[in-house]
């Protein structure tokens, strides 16, 4: 919601600025993509001319129509576990009396904090066919692991690990805001507590789970790590690693071909928003939040609370405990097997060859300069963005806000993708997308909701008349915005940089296009790494990975409890 907008005299030139050099930066490269898979040379290269070849020879190659079909099943499947693990849990840690609900919330939302390829190193060390709980199970028991992670359905549950806690917590904050009022009406008409909450709060969450569901089809569409790592061995093609093969790992890329599917995901990602709006329909049948607010109360399971507890306990452990204690071993032994006890077997030697090895301490390095440089200055821009978009009485406010949305919709293939060409468009030399700055603005652009996302609502907070106040002593619309509001949303702002930073560092599939030999990043050589082996120098990036977050998380959020009692 857009507040009261204190009047302007006229116009500010900085604010077509700040929306000029938006729509430039984050819808500008879309245009390249359309443009190369129109043409048919390279457009870095001269001559060529329109062509609709690189569309007929996607839509007519069976190779792409598997890897779609494979595509949509696994963001079928995972979305379905995520939904029925993530309302499940929603409802039940938040509205009943589940013992343990806070250390149960904890280890759900774990992976969110976490880098997704940590768990799929985990998951490898531990679940996989010959991993280390797998196979000391069928040594030892008449168990086996149901599913093999080298398959769709596989592959759909590891990624479940991650997204559910997504799902989880976007009905949580509902489940919070409905009025338990509405409960007692049910009840008051003779049903039982848990019927109440079963027939009243869980349809009241229709938008939250529509939103959160297609948020996990759309990322899960485009996964890349996933099928790159687990779907290599059976040559199990998704849309992701079919653009890779075709022009990463192709003899003769064919960057037509993959313009052209670029631009296929993301019409699909739009399709899906159009679509979401029109399941959603009128959102004021789904209004639970009343004037007359009654005391939260939680529904007595009574003697079952345990067994609920038993089964949540267990899948998580399945999921999140189990994968990551294969990273912690994986990483510090020289060989992860029940044959051999792991404490005798222990080394740092997998820790001794990334710091040995010069591409591979150089991504850390470089990870943490682009993490660090670029979401400060990916914070100052969200800032700016924002006293425009939602302070000003700037007429092109509106189309503001949505270009600052517009990247989280596009795959993160495509966003790479999108400034490779723009880069070799605008700079033939090479020499931006050669260095880290150009990896660092694609890694921030695709960030920029996430911020704007957390910063936003800080800012929404802060009255109108603060600025105003500021205004009638003679500051102009700028000197109020930065001097009041900005100054007033600097902990929303500290939160903001710890979001990028974590989110820049832990990021991969942008650099896919654009790094070099001189220019490698954490995540891609993670990825590379896992998709070529399984040797513990993937789990020691994880650990090392997972340490720097969570140190990042941690001052974060010591710096901001310290302001908050300020």
């Amino acid at each position: 919601m857009t507040l009261a907008l204190p009047a302007v005299r006229r116009p500010s030139i900085g604010w077509y600025v700040v929306w000029g050099s938006t729509l430039v930066v984050v819808v500008g490269p879309v245009v390249p993509i359309l443009l190369a898979s129109l043409w048919s040379t390279p457009l870095y290269r001269s001559g060529g001319g329109f062509t609709l070849a690189n569309y007929r020879n996607l839509l007519t190659d069976s190779a792409w129509w598997g890897a779609v079909g494979n595509s949509a099943l696994f963001a079928s499947l995972t979305t379905v576990l995520s939904v029925v693990l993530g309302v499940g849990a929603a409802v039940l840690l938040t509205r009943t009396n589940v013992p343990f609900r806070r250390l149960l919330t904890g280890v759900l939302i774990l992976p969110v904090m976490l880098p997704g390829l940590v768990l799929i190193v985990g998951w490898m060390a531990m679940w996989a066919p010959s991993g280390y709980v797998s196979s000391w199970l069928s040594l030892h028991t008449f168990l086996a692991f149901p599913v093999d992670l080298y398959t769709v359905p596989g592959m759909a549950l590891v990624a479940t690990t991650v997204a559910a806690p997504t799902v989880f917590l976007f009905c949580r904050g509902s489940v919070l805001a409905i009025d338990p009022a509405l409960e007692d009406a049910a009840r008051s008409a003779g049903a039982r507590p848990l019927r109440a909450l079963v027939s009243v709060t869980v349809p009241l969450l229709r938008p939250a789970v529509l939103n959160s569901a297609l948020l996990v089809f759309a990322v899960s569409f485009e996964v890349l790590g996933l099928p790159l790592i687990l779907g290599f061995s059976k040559d199990i093609t998704f849309v992701s690693t079919y653009l890779y093969g075709h022009w990463i790992t192709a003899a003769s890329p064919d960057q037509g071909l993959v313009s052209a599917g670029a631009m296929f995901l993301l019409v699909c990602v739009s399709g899906l928003l159009v679509l979401r709006n029109r399941l959603l329909g009128d959102l004021a049948r789904y209004t639970a939040v009343t004037g007359k607010a009654s005391a939260r109360r939680t529904v007595d399971l009574g003697g079952v609370r345990w067994g609920v507890f038993a089964v949540l306990a267990g899948v998580l452990a399945v999921l999140v405990v189990v994968p990551l204690a294969g990273v912690a071993l994986s990483a510090f032994t020289s060989i992860l097997t029940p044959l051999v006890t792991p404490w005798s077997v222990l080394t740092l030697d997998n820790f001794s060859a990334i710091s040995g090895n010069p591409i591979w301490s150089d991504s850390i390095v470089n990870s943490l300069l682009i993490a660090g440089v670029g979401g400060l200055l990916a914070t100052l821009a969200i800032a700016v963005i924002s006293v425009v978009a939602h302070r000003s009485s700037f007429r092109f406010r509106g189309s503001l806000q949505q270009a600052v949305l517009w990247p989280r919709m596009m795959p993160g293939l495509v966003t790479g993708m999108a400034f490779f060409w723009s880069f070799a468009i605008l700079d033939p030399s090479g020499a931006v997308r050669a260095s880290l700055w150009g990896i660092g603005l694609a890694f921030a652009v695709r960030s920029l909701a996430l911020g704007y996302g957390v910063f936003y609502p800080a800012l929404a907070a802060i009255g109108l008349d603060l600025d105003r106040a500021a205004r009638t002593s003679g500051a102009t619309w700028w000197q109020a915005s930065v001097g009041v509001a900005l100054r007033l949303a600097a902990p929303a702002m500290a939160a903001c940089f710890v979001l990028l930073f974590v989110s820049m560092l832990n990021d991969a599939d942008p650099a896919v296009f654009l790094v070099t030999d001189r220019t490698p990043v954490m995540g891609l050589t993670m990825l590379q790494l896992a998709a070529t082996s399984t040797g513990g120098a993937v789990a020691a990036f994880g650990v090392i990975q997972i340490a720097i977050t969570l140190a990042v998380l941690g001052a974060g959020r010591l710096f901001l409890g310290v302001r908050a009692h300020a």
